[in-house]
């Protein structure tokens, strides 16, 4: 179950920041940035130990501040080798509000650039995971907003080193638990290493019983011992990997995977049957980015709400590139009837979600919000956007740089398995490309090659209609329900969408189809689907692919080394395949997990075909 995230409440005392719900101060009165660096950087021996490592993880509890992330990422770009990347994850149950941090990091001169690339992407406050990518994407940071031993134990990584900088245990003893210490001893990697301000026995009690040796060593300050240790074992030394890809399908799913390699150093050979980028449908002029809220929690709520906001840091990363079409315009989603009416009211007022991420609103300000008469309150996504899914490609690959090799017009007819990897052939049985590490991302027809036919992916035909925009007849928002329409493009045209139509593969537009688009309008705008002409309409028809429960299938291809699929985003492939790209290079780097281990789990096509 999610709960509301309640934030911090500081005050200001004696000099350091003070929680007035635990009795406790954030930093230590003989000053936060020297108790830091004593504590937490060289009771883990930091940067020693990342000097000679080409990645490094840390994970914190008690995000709070964020002075301890900001002073490791100050040392570690001072100091790490070059093309090195820090992972770093923390957990908070009630972390700051962005504008609390944004007032305090004005006291910290040494770290105001740090702190302003750190608060441009700070995420709301909702439950669940937060990947941020720092530092030109040199330093990954994990939000865990919620419970510490709930978090973690959602946490698949290995950590290097731990910051255990709660509360105090006597102020706040739910937080170091049996449960906690067990789960820092599962995400130890060997030789892991942990410090914490806090001499408490529970504390070296704990540790100990997670596998980790204690020692005391002189505290910060006015404290006379703090706490640190290893866990058992000797740091792994990382094997020299191979780093290259080929990915099949040259979609939103395709290059935003191969644009995620490339972020690790990847090359990649990326091979797409028609001439060019997004020419499936993914080249629909206008896909809409909004989440699915529920009471529950449910797996899509949790990976879209966590997905649309992972989706929305990486277009703001993007946007400097002309090339990225998009607009954070808002989306208004309505409700269908009394029934629905009712959920999205009680969703919205339960303080699940911020104001910032979803509010209730009535027929008035639904309607002035979209500049017409709606038929309907419903919820208001106010960072809800609309995006050029081509664009997106195109600026996702010019990020990817020279590490992407686009074959174009080459239709792969097999994907074989050699000595030390795979290989694309045409029909033909011509290479097209090899390499140690395939990736599948061409949908429905990842089914065609022997190795991936058992998948349980279906074709869905889905076909858009799109409106000349008019003077005078404006939509100020992406108004949504069953169907959508969304203001007008900078092409010229409002696209509305779309039909949902399981097992056809035809493109070609049908006007029964436009009829039916044109009929949803109706039932969002009335008075704007009145001064439509039917006859001057166009569009174009795609072949969207689901799963069995129309969430995508992401990582290892069972019975298949090396070879991994992101298939199935159907009709949420803006909200899915950013986040969904990230965590398959995850799993194929060995790194942290963006999202939670059980909705990663359920992803994988292993739990979703039943083929172990």
């Amino acid at each position: 179950m999610i709960a509301p995230i309640l934030p911090a409440a500081p005050s200001c005392r004696d000099g350091t920041v003070f929680s007035e719900r635990y009795g406790d101060a954030y930093w230590s009165l003989d000053g936060g940035f020297d108790e830091t660096r004593h504590v937490f950087l060289d009771g883990n021996h930091l940067p020693a130990r990342w000097r000679a490592r080409g990645r490094f993880t840390i994970l914190e509890t008690g995000f709070g501040t964020g002075l301890n992330f900001l002073c490791a990422w100050k040392l570690f770009r001072e100091t790490a080798l070059a093309g090195a990347r820090l992972h770093y994850l923390s957990v908070d149950k009630h972390p700051f509000r962005r504008d609390d941090l944004a007032v305090l990091y004005r006291q910290w001169p040494e770290l105001t650039p740090l702190g302003a690339e750190l608060l441009e992407r700070y995420p709301p406050l909702v439950q669940g995971f937060h990947r941020l990518h720092l530092d030109g994407g040199r330093v990954s940071l994990t939000l865990l907003w919620g419970e510490a031993a709930q978090m973690l134990a959602q946490v698949v990584a290995r950590a290097d080193a731990f910051f255990l900088d709660g509360f105090a245990p006597s102020r706040n003893p739910d937080m170091w638990s049996d449960a906690l210490f067990a789960q820092l001893g599962r995400l130890a990697a060997p030789g892991a290493s942990f410090a914490t301000y806090s001499a408490a026995g529970k504390v070296s009690r704990g540790m100990a019983a997670a596998g980790f040796t204690v020692e005391k060593k002189a505290g910060f300050g006015r404290k006379r011992e703090m706490l640190c240790g290893r866990f058992g074992g000797s740091a792994d030394h990382e094997a020299p990997k191979e780093r290259r890809a080929l990915v099949i399908g040259a979609g939103i799913a395709g290059c935003l995977v191969a644009e995620r390699l490339a972020g690790r150093g990847w090359a990649i050979d990326l091979i797409e049957r028609r001439d060019g980028l997004a020419r499936e449908t993914s080249g629909n002029p206008a896909g809409v980015l909004q989440p699915v809220p529920s009471a529950d929690g449910n797996r899509l709520s949790r990976l879209t709400l966590a997905g649309f906001h992972y989706a929305l840091r990486g277009l703001q990363a993007l946007s400097s590139d002309p090339k990225l079409i998009w607009q954070q315009c808002g989306v208004l989603r309505l409700a269908r009837d009394a029934k629905q009416i009712e959920r999205q009211r009680r969703i919205a007022e339960s303080g699940l979600l911020p104001a910032e991420v979803l509010r209730w609103v009535d027929i008035d300000e639904a309607s002035t919000l979209a500049g017409w008469r709606v038929p309907a309150p419903g919820w208001w996504f106010p960072h809800g956007a609309w995006v050029h899914p081509p664009a997106l490609c195109d600026a996702a690959l010019h990020a990817a740089g020279n590490a992407v090799r686009l074959h174009a017009q080459r239709e792969v007819g097999d994907l074989l398995r050699t000595s030390d990897g795979w290989r694309a052939v045409d029909a033909a049985g011509a290479s097209i490309a090899e390499a140690p590490v395939a990736i599948l991302a061409n949908g429905h027809l990842a089914r065609r090659f022997a190795v991936s036919s058992a998948l349980p992916l279906r074709p869905v035909r889905g076909q858009v209609t799109c409106i000349p925009a008019e003077a005078g007849r404006d939509i100020k928002v992406v108004v949504s329900r069953e169907g959508y329409v969304t203001p007008a493009c900078s092409f010229g045209v409002h696209v509305v969408g779309a039909t949902y139509e399981e097992g056809a593969t035809d493109t070609l537009t049908r006007d029964d189809d436009h009829r039916a688009n044109l009929a949803r309008l109706r039932q969002l705008l009335p008075d704007f689907a009145a001064t439509v002409d039917p006859a001057r309409v166009g569009g174009r028809a795609g072949i969207r692919t689901v799963g069995p429960d129309r969430l995508p299938l992401v990582g290892a291809i069972p019975g298949h080394e090396g070879l991994f699929g992101l298939l199935g985003l159907g009709s949420r492939g803006l909200v899915y395949a950013p986040l969904c790209a990230e965590s398959l290079v995850s799993e194929i780097e060995t790194e942290p997990l963006p999202m939670e281990r059980d909705l990663a789990a359920g992803l994988q096509p292993a739990a979703r075909s039943g083929v172990a």
